[in-house]
């Protein structure tokens, strides 16, 4: 495999708090180790010579470093000295306006700065944010790579503009402690959905109110396949390799395919300004806040997906208000009659995609004895297309097909629309599909999807927790409270190139 494989060294350093010459000294050792060991890029974590927490600018003032300060000047000369790439962490000062910015500078074998990137989810106390027009990627022998800086990466949008902007590796430099929701599900989650390698460098040891002894750094391929995990409490590198195509380049076919598969016309909302507005609800006219029930119902090998409903009502497990998911099947005017009765006399809503009318299938939905038919897709009057949306109960609810959610530029756009759950009925369920699920809560919607092989219901993050999850096999159903006070508490990150995310790319 020589020649064919391009080696990351993570410098995963137990950066002490303010304590910027020791950090400096061991960076530089662990630098030469990772150089020995054959790395032909290497990475430090986020702020990786000053620690991470600092309560203001002149807190954290002594502690950075200009683009043409001594320590940028000195790594440079090992760059060059050693033929490697450096994506260094640090806090940057510019000195023509004396704004500090939260920043990671690559330096090429060259010694050149080939890219400083400017982290956009910024730290209130002391940072500015970066603008969300760089252009954070840098060319190599192996191809074209992106940088992010930790929170960066949280959302879907700027990693997606990472992509965008044609890089097959994405490095994120962190400072991510284990508490919360594991930055490794979205790290993960953003290596497929973009099609690409991501390597994240995290940090070991204690800064000043954060334990990441346990903090995770990991690498993955453009399919999610986990290449490396690990933790160090200690100062330690780690290494990995990622295997290249036949003419010793990053793949980009993964990449490239997901891009051909986006459809601009249905983001068009994601940028949408709604910082202004504190009350979705009155604002876009959505239902009062409230508790919706969903059920999501798989039935077992063989069982019709009707049979598996009328056993979870026997059993009580579908109270009034709910909205039971269920796979897709064909329909008939008898099972239409027979869940018109159960609907109205329970007081719930069924709804499924029904593939017996055309190719594409129809959305159909009955509700308290009333039936509802949907295209898959409608075509709005200015000739964009759209989803089937409804207010169901206290939710503004969509259908979308599966598919559709693995792009994080649509859960943006609907959740501006002010859409609270998205709803899927699907067939067979493959791919990382539960991951999928539980990241696009992350852009402020609800999910949920039923298959005949499995089901699942994801809401939201509170807070830094991680999304809540149920999900159920074959013969099995979930059930999930939605509470729409948490949906519409929607906070987005709009600092996007939102005219690269929309443009076509064959432009």
């Amino acid at each position: 495999m020589q020649g064919r494989t391009l080696r990351i060294g993570l410098i995963h350093l137990a950066v002490a708090h303010k304590k910027l010459e020791r950090n400096l000294d061991n960076l530089l050792k662990l630098l030469d180790k990772a150089v020995s060991q054959g790395s032909q890029i290497v990475v430090t974590p986020e702020l990786a010579l000053s620690g991470y927490s600092f309560r203001s600018r002149s807190d954290i003032l002594p502690y950075t470093e200009s683009v043409d300060g001594p320590i940028i000047s000195k790594l440079s000369q090992l760059t060059k000295s050693y033929s490697v790439y450096l994506c260094l962490g640090l806090a940057e000062r510019d000195d023509k306006t004396g704004i500090i910015y939260n920043s990671a500078f690559v330096i090429d074998p060259r010694g050149d700065v080939v890219c400083r990137y400017r982290k956009i989810s910024a730290e209130s106390r002391w940072a500015c944010s970066g603008s969300p027009y760089q252009d954070n990627t840098f060319v190599t022998p192996w191809g074209r790579v992106g940088v992010l800086i930790c929170s960066d990466s949280y959302y879907g949008l700027i990693p997606r503009c990472t992509a965008l902007r044609g890089a097959d590796l994405i490095i994120v430099l962190a400072n991510w402690p284990p508490s919360g929701l594991d930055p490794r599900e979205l790290w993960r989650a953003r290596a497929i959905e973009n099609g690409v390698f991501l390597v994240a460098c995290n940090r070991g040891g204690v800064d000043l109110v954060m334990d990441c002894c346990e903090a995770p750094s990991c690498a993955y391929d453009p399919l999610g396949k986990v290449l490396f995990e690990g933790v160090s409490k200690d100062s330690a590198v780690f290494c990995v390799d990622l295997v290249l195509g036949d003419d010793g380049r990053l793949e980009g076919r993964f990449r490239k395919r997901i891009i051909q598969t986006r459809s601009l016309d249905l983001y068009r909302d994601c940028a949408l300004n709604l910082w202004p507005v504190r009350d979705l609800t009155s604002f876009l006219g959505l239902p009062a806040c409230g508790v919706l029930p969903i059920s999501c119902i798989v039935p077992s090998e063989n069982e019709h997906p009707i049979d598996a409903l009328n056993r979870i009502i026997e059993n009580q497990q579908a109270r009034k208000g709910t909205l039971c998911l269920l796979p897709v099947f064909e329909s008939s005017d008898r099972i239409l009659d027979v869940l018109r009765f159960v609907t109205a006399s329970k007081q719930i809503g069924v709804l499924w995609k029904d593939y017996a009318d055309s190719e594409s299938g129809y959305v159909m939905m009955v509700q308290n004895g009333n039936v509802f038919k949907w295209d898959g897709l409608m075509f709005c009057n200015d000739g964009e297309r759209s989803f089937p949306e409804f207010d169901f109960g206290p939710a503004r609810v969509v259908v979308v097909p599966f598919t559709f959610l693995e792009h994080p530029e649509l859960a943006v756009a609907l959740a501006k629309r002010g859409c609270d759950v998205a709803v899927s009925s699907e067939r067979l369920l493959d791919g990382e599909w539960k991951l999928i699920g539980g990241v696009r809560t992350v852009e402020n919607l609800a999910v949920a999807v039923c298959g005949v092989n499995g089901a699942g219901i994801w809401t939201n993050p509170q807070g830094h927790e991680r999304w809540g999850e149920v999900t159920a096999g074959r013969g099995e159903y979930c059930i999930f409270d939605i509470d729409t006070a948490h949906t519409r508490q929607k906070r987005f990150q709009d600092r996007v190139d939102f005219e690269l995310l929309l443009r076509n790319s064959d432009e």
